[in-house]
């Protein structure tokens, strides 16, 4: 890892009587070590699972594997909204002062709470700028930025960033969607044709689960398919929205470890900039660098 020391780093901390210690103060030692995880390797797990599988379809594209690809995708893309739910709200709760670290939030979190309309509700935040605001991301931007990178504009990837989330990842976590999610995670309720089971669905992957009530009054079924539509142009948007939310993530990880934790990194021989100019955190770079070009 590119953005670790090679002596006295991370593989030099001491084990902690971890039982013995306040929760504040554990999650304190703990948290500047897991945020620094997630901006170079733990927030790129799903972006990695998505583009090998992305290569792998690409290599030999037929029906089939289309078909697996495409299910595979719907898991990997509901999962990041998952993860996007939860650090949000880790942060949201932090700079709400309802938790002293983040990290509480991130390890007690339940998937049932981190819907992301409901945690944008809990707080207000109704635009991107709402987000900007509450997270105070302004905060984050290190003094040195320009001087670093003088060639990516780091507060209009954050904006673009807070846009996104509120916006379009919020309207991408249908309902629908997310109980299609956990039938595949659990259990792999999936048919590849939905087609089977009701003909007037399209011949393509559908995830079987329990009607929603409002839908069971409607129709009456106890049962319902959602079906998945794997055309080029939604396994590219899909790829995208996995990226983007990834890559976002571990840009928010990496200024709040930076800004909050500075100290600590400089104790073990971590530079902020060596951090964000590392290989291991180039795709972040890339995107800001792509948000920069944009007009």
């Amino acid at each position: 890892m590119c953005a670790y020391p090679q002596d006295g780093g991370l593989d030099s901390v001491q084990p902690t009587a971890l039982s013995l210690t306040p929760v504040d103060e554990t999650l304190a030692q703990i948290e500047p070590l897991y945020f620094l995880d997630y901006a170079i390797f733990t927030g790129a797990v799903r972006h990695y699972a998505s583009r090998t599988l992305e290569e792998a379809f690409k290599a030999d594209p037929n029906p089939l594997r289309r078909r697996l690809h495409f299910v595979n995708l719907v898991k990997e893309e509901y999962a990041a909204y998952e993860d996007a739910g939860a650090m949000l709200k880790a942060l949201l709760d932090y700079r709400a002062s309802k938790v002293a670290n983040p990290l509480e939030t991130l390890i007690d979190f339940k998937a049932r709470d981190v819907q992301l309309a409901e945690v944008f509700g809990a707080y207000g935040v109704a635009s991107g700028e709402a987000l900007w605001q509450a997270l105070k991301l302004e905060d984050w931007i290190p003094n040195r930025w320009r001087e670093w990178f003088p060639d990516l504009n780091l507060e209009k990837a954050l904006r673009l960033a807070c846009n996104f989330f509120v916006e379009d990842c919020v309207q991408n976590q249908k309902r629908h969607g997310i109980v299609a999610y956990n039938k595949i995670k659990h259990g792999l309720l999936v048919t590849p044709s939905a087609r089977q089971y009701q003909s007037h669905l399209p011949d393509a992957p559908g995830a079987i689960f329990p009607s929603l009530p409002a839908d069971r009054e409607t129709s009456g079924k106890p049962y319902g398919i959602l079906a998945f539509d794997p055309s080029d142009e939604q396994i590219e948007n899909r790829h995208t929205a996995i990226e983007f939310v990834q890559c976002d993530l571990r840009l928010f990880a990496a200024l709040y470890v930076v800004w909050r934790y500075s100290d600590v990194l400089k104790g073990r021989g971590i530079d902020p900039r060596r951090l964000f100019a590392c290989q291991d955190f180039s795709d972040v770079r890339h995107l800001i660098e792509e948000v920069t070009k944009k007009k």
